[in-house]
């Protein structure tokens, strides 16, 4: 099923992705650091990093729009990656591909692929100008995918 715009019509699509309970995991895991490096000084730096990277990673909002897709942080927000939609000749959506086609959780660089990998499930997949691939796994990727290619459709047909 396709999806038609029309001619200045506002879309977007927003959705937030994660392993939701990795940020309050991360955070308390932080503050026991923080608690810690009172009595044990910079052995508890371990935790508090660890603790930030896990509160960081847990959770991305996923945004579909004119300008193309987004993926940010959910707790800093300016921690974004951005793709343009002038850089996207297609989208699709596959389900759970984490662990055999993505190799794992987090930011994922492989040769010619890089994703956003926060949990398994349903995944957005982009094909870019470049050949290269972007996937951020997020519910209803199905949903994204038909939004991005009708508006790269739209931009072709102006």
């Amino acid at each position: 099923m396709s999806m038609n715009l029309g001619p200045g019509q506002l879309v977007s699509w927003n959705r937030s992705c994660g392993l939701f309970w990795l940020m309050p995991a991360g955070l308390i895991v932080a503050a026991t650091g923080v608690a810690l490096s009172f009595s044990v000084g910079s052995y508890a730096v371990p935790l508090i990093v660890g603790g930030a990277g896990l509160a960081l990673v847990g959770s991305a909002r996923v945004s579909v729009d004119d300008s193309g897709v987004s993926v940010a942080s959910t707790l800093l927000p300016f921690v974004r990656r951005r793709i343009p939609l002038d850089k996207i000749t297609r989208a699709w959506s596959k389900e759970d591909t984490t662990l055999t086609e993505l190799a794992g959780f987090g930011y994922r660089i492989q040769p010619g692929r890089t994703a956003v990998a926060l949990r398994p499930g349903n995944a957005l997949w982009l094909r870019l100008r470049t050949g290269n691939e972007f996937v951020i796994t997020t519910d209803n990727a199905e949903d994204a995918a038909k939004l991005v290619n009708a508006l790269i459709t739209r931009k072709q047909q102006t």
